[in-house]
């Protein structure tokens, strides 16, 4: 492989894996692997991406980097380089094929409850966002908190039966946990510090007469009062179901600490 086509190979692959992640951020897709704290991080490599690209094509007619006396390259009666250093290799190229290529097969959706099936739920919510030393304090009203929020409230209360009794209107994925009793299903959403590779299944038990309507991964939102209920031994928000209601998966299906 000459030198000129080996850059121009890395040259191209560079682009379309900045091309790929500039799209998903475009989409905001993004937001379904990394928190968004993490946004303008990806965008300045994606623009690296990109600046790195037009520097390889632009001196693809330079011999490589690191070229020594061993390597395996000779000049032609017009002075143009061929070959490459000794010990590079197409194969190198990979290193930038193989994130595109996943990229593109595998199918860019938001965990669900096949994922939750497979990590299991977590009644203990992280209480603490972005390295704080602090406990986070809740301040909002009942009605206005998620399922992350109702965790950390039953974490956080000395007494959970204090929430006993209050408002809740919330929104999740339906899951059938098998440990659960006809009539309850689980609400659930998936909590990221960083990404997916941390992301925490969290929910809670809805309760109601008439909840076959409820499928599996469909988003629901539920509206009711929190009552005090346990799962494995840990305390769990659970809502009495007045109103239950299937939406549209929201535009950001996770909740971040």
């Amino acid at each position: 492989m000459t030198t000129r086509l080996h850059r121009s190979l890395q040259a191209l692959l560079l682009m379309l894996l900045g091309l790929f992640i500039g799209s998903r951020l475009w989409s905001g897709q993004i937001t379904w692997y990394i928190n968004t704290r993490f946004l303008p991080l990806t965008l300045l490599g994606t623009v690296g991406l990109l600046v790195l690209a037009r520097a390889l094509f632009v001196d693809r007619e330079q011999p490589l980097d690191g070229l020594h006396d061993d390597a395996q390259v000779h000049t032609d009666g017009e002075g143009e380089w061929h070959g490459r250093p000794a010990g590079a290799s197409p194969w190198g190229l990979l290193v930038f094929l193989l994130p595109l290529v996943i990229g593109l097969v595998v199918p860019h959706r938001p965990l669900g409850s096949e994922a939750l099936a497979n990590r299991g739920l977590s009644a203990i919510a992280p209480l603490r966002a972005g390295g704080s030393n602090q406990p986070l304090q809740l301040a909002l009203a009942p009605s206005e908190r998620t399922i992350l929020d109702w965790i950390r409230a039953f974490n956080l209360a000395e007494d959970p039966s204090v929430e006993e009794g209050l408002p809740a209107d919330v929104v999740g994925f339906a899951y059938h946990d098998p440990r659960l009793p006809a009539g309850q299903v689980l609400l659930g959403r998936f909590a990221l510090t960083c990404c997916v590779a941390d992301a925490m299944a969290i929910g809670l038990i809805v309760e109601g007469d008439d909840l076959g309507q409820m499928v599996d991964n469909a988003w629901y939102r539920v509206q009711g009062t929190i009552h005090l209920a346990s799962l494995d031994g840990q305390p769990i928000p659970l809502i009495r179901a007045e109103q239950v209601e299937e939406v549209p998966m929201p535009e950001q299906p996770y909740l971040y600490n």
